[in-house]
């Protein structure tokens, strides 16, 4: 049965990548881009991939409208081999696949309308239509009033929205987003996620980003991959890949609670430079396994009366409680003891983990 699961979510897939592979030849040698990449992308979901610079992001999102030819591999949309598609289906496909820039790309000798009407104009499309189609997209993502500026009259999160109104001329079934917030302050980052997400449940688009903030796959993803040299280091739901990250370089994207303690903190981890009497410090790691919230009291009741919350944070992702609590347990007991319960609290809850950083 769990067999049969499988081949029918992989047959709903909208974009394949089997075994991709990228290499360029440079003055100094061949040079691996990506190796043995496989991939499903559903059709209709908001799909991540994240990695640091040099890790193959680029390359990989860009053979998704044959932008780039892999040197080994396939990509399949729909069921079709792109490869195998002749110049005027290849136009079709660009067509179909819309693409945001993170610098924009903007004429900045033409207005915000005569930017989105471009791509409209080129193909033929006759002067009533054109009005029409950018007036619609003008409207959607809020830049009606905008339509005779001019881009240098514009703020990056403008910009970044004409970006996006040009992408869905077309009317298109993928948006690839290539590092579509990394030119905007936070507060055009939140704007422009906020819309791409409202885009992507109004018209059921599939979008397609590349990002290096971790903030980004966690504000509008639903599935995001990690990569690192080339090749696929971790894949999964969003939830569980934040919740419980299995590779290192997932682990310095995301960072960890430990990384932002107070100096007040780390004297209690380090007690013998405070000073101050030795006390367990944990930290509770919730992973959204459980789909439970924390339960503080139950924390207390089982580790002891002297369990106080000294730091930490719990957030939602994709309707599961993650995060990291650390407590500190004033207790005459052994730490052993204390320790035995943290393990039996952990097996009961699920989805917990804890560390001592000094007792």
């Amino acid at each position: 049965m769990d067999r049969l699961a499988t081949r029918i979510e992989q047959s709903l897939a909208h974009i394949r990548l089997g075994a991709i592979g990228k290499t360029y030849d440079t003055g100094r040698g061949a040079v691996t881009a990506l190796e043995d990449i496989d991939l499903d992308i559903q059709r209709g979901e908001i799909f991540g991939i994240i990695g640091r610079s040099g890790a193959g992001k680029s390359s990989l999102i860009r053979t998704l409208n044959r932008l780039e030819d892999p040197s080994s591999g396939k990509v399949v949309i729909d069921g079709r081999d792109i490869a195998t598609l002749d110049e005027s289906q290849l136009v079709g496909l660009r067509r179909r696949v819309g693409m945001i820039f993170q610098h924009f790309n903007l004429m900045s000798a033409k207005t915000v309308w005569q930017n989105v009407a471009l791509p409209l104009k080129v193909a033929g499309t006759s002067a009533a239509d054109i009005e029409r189609r950018v007036a619609e997209l003008l409207e959607l993502v809020g830049l009606a009033e905008k339509r005779d500026r001019y881009p240098a009259q514009l703020s990056g999160g403008q910009k970044q929205r004409v970006g996006i109104a040009r992408a869905l001329v077309h009317q298109p079934e993928i948006l690839l987003c290539d590092e579509a917030t990394s030119a905007l302050d936070p507060e055009s980052t939140q704007a422009i996620l906020a819309l791409l997400k409202d885009i992507n449940q109004r018209l059921g688009l599939t979008i397609v980003l590349i990002t290096h903030e971790m903030e980004v796959i966690h504000e509008i993803c639903h599935r995001v991959v990690v990569l690192e040299r080339g090749r696929v280091v971790e894949q999964g739901p969003v939830w569980q890949v934040f919740g419980d990250p299995q590779h290192e370089v997932t682990r310095s994207l995301l960072g960890t609670v430990h990384h932002d303690l107070p100096d007040d903190l780390n004297g209690r981890i380090h007690p013998e430079r405070s000073g101050e009497a030795r006390a367990l410090l944990l930290d509770l790691h919730f992973t959204g396994v459980s789909r439970r919230d924390p339960d503080l009291l139950s924390i207390a009741s089982v580790l002891g009366a002297g369990t106080r919350l000294v730091h930490g944070g719990i957030d939602r992702i994709q309707g599961r409680a993650q995060g990291h609590l650390l407590v500190s347990v004033d207790s005459s007991e052994p730490a052993e003891d204390i320790l035995h319960r943290a393990r039996g609290l952990a097996d009961k809850v699920g989805g917990l983990g804890y560390v001592a950083l000094a007792h």
